[in-house]
């Protein structure tokens, strides 16, 4: 799995045919998604034992599994119905999956920058070209098209997002 991320994050080719034509990889995408997760909270200020209490971890959890799985969908339904292009949504979910760990560079851009837009951008800029990467792939689409489809589908999961958090449910 490490292995493959690497590939992943070096933008080799072999990673997202692997990706495409190989089941498992779903359950390691979940896996990292879930290690991603983890180490973003104790990155960000969360202790160990916040962590024990299973509420937390849950909530944790499942905050990072909404993400993958609304940016993957997000990211498919523009690649597919707007900018016609293909693959199956099961392989975007991969593509997003092996793409989350780069999402660390949050915690290492907010040590560097004071400007939370800044910190956006440079922590979530490699992610979105991981996922454009694969997203030529896998769609068959130019990067330029490819690239529209990746920050599209960030910037309507953060629109998404934005208006969730505004619901309080008493």
């Amino acid at each position: 799995m490490f292995s493959r991320l690497l590939q992943t994050v070096k933008l080799e080719r072999d990673a997202f045919v692997w990706m495409d034509f190989n089941d498992r990889a779903t359950g390691d995408a979940a896996l990292l998604v879930a290690i991603t997760q983890v180490l973003m909270s104790l990155g960000t200020g969360s202790s160990i034992i916040d962590l024990i209490n299973p509420f937390r971890l849950i909530s944790l959890l499942l905050s990072g599994l909404f993400f993958w799985i609304v940016y993957s969908g997000l990211t498919y339904a523009i690649a597919r119905f707007l900018l016609d292009g293909h693959g199956n949504f099961a392989t975007y979910l991969r593509i997003t999956g092996f793409a989350y760990p780069t999402l660390l560079l949050v915690i290492f851009a907010n040590f560097v920058f004071n400007n939370t837009a800044l910190i956006l951008i440079v922590g979530a800029g490699w992610f979105v070209l991981i996922v454009a990467n694969g997203v030529t792939y896998v769609a068959d689409l130019p990067i330029a098209r490819a690239f529209i489809a990746a920050i599209g589908g960030y910037a309507a999961l953060v629109v998404i997002q934005s208006i969730l958090s505004g619901l309080r449910i008493f």
